[in-house]
């Protein structure tokens, strides 16, 4: 097999890339000293350490959960909010101020002036929420205008149902959007509740510990769940895709 051919492969690219950052991880860690920055070694001891313990698993469920009803509301939201603005200028002009703040307002500000009106249980929720809600609304609302009129009037043309026309016409315009809305905005809702949570402290959540590790300059640990957090962003974002792509399936929208 040609070098060109082997080097084509994703997978051993991806490789190559990882193993160079790990290298450069472990050459920085050797100038500094462990209680600044962990190494690769230990910061895998520490995760290994971890695994068995309890509150590795209550704070990383009640964190998803949380982070995850936000996500869902702001999704719900956001695309109900996107349909509405399509069919009314009304709607939209009101719509865009709330929005542009939004996307705006630094999230550690709106962390502590919502820890006025919520509990520090909810925080991440409404931070999630906060952050995914313009991204889901701005996709989905530059989807829907990017619709071909032709195609719209052809549609209408032949009579098509709505289901024929949403599967023909709408969904095939939408899913780019809606796939880069969800790229984007899965990771951001992960580390804006984390975040949250950081500030507020709630009980049981990834947050929680970040802070706890820092307290008490366990870097390792700190290093441990920021990998912990990596991969579970990493693989909530391939879940969602996958998701998305069986719904293309499901009604005929070519992938």
């Amino acid at each position: 097999m040609k070098a060109s051919t082997i080097w084509d492969k994703c997978w051993l690219r991806r490789l190559v890339a990882a193993a160079f950052w790990i290298m450069v991880w472990q050459g920085v860690s050797l100038t500094l000293p462990t209680v600044l920055f962990a190494g690769p070694v230990p910061t895998v001891q520490r995760l290994l350490a971890m695994l068995p313990e309890k509150e590795l698993w209550y704070s990383l469920c009640c964190s998803l959960g949380k982070v995850g009803i936000g996500f869902m509301l702001a999704f719900l939201l956001g695309t109900v909010f996107a349909i509405f603005s399509y069919h009314s200028r009304l709607i939209r002009l009101l719509l865009e101020p709330a929005v542009q703040i939004m996307k705006s307002v630094p999230v550690a500000c709106f962390i502590v002036v919502a820890l006025v009106w919520v509990r520090s249980d909810q925080i991440s929720v409404l931070t999630a929420f906060f952050v995914v809600f313009p991204i889901i609304y701005i996709n989905l609302s530059e989807g829907m205008h990017s619709v071909d009129r032709k195609m719209l009037e052809m549609a209408q043309v032949f009579r098509l149902s709505r289901r024929k026309s949403l599967q023909a016409v709408w969904l095939p315009a939408v899913m780019p959007y809606l796939l880069s809305a969800c790229r984007v905005s899965v990771g951001m809702a992960l580390k804006a509740g984390v975040a949250g949570e950081i500030i507020g402290l709630p009980r049981w959540s990834i947050g929680e510990q970040l802070y706890l590790s820092k307290l008490y300059l366990d870097t390792a640990g700190l290093f441990a769940w920021s990998l912990i957090i990596i991969a579970l962003s990493l693989a909530l974002e391939k879940l969602l895709l996958l998701a998305v792509a069986r719904i293309q399936k499901q009604w005929g929208v070519p992938v």
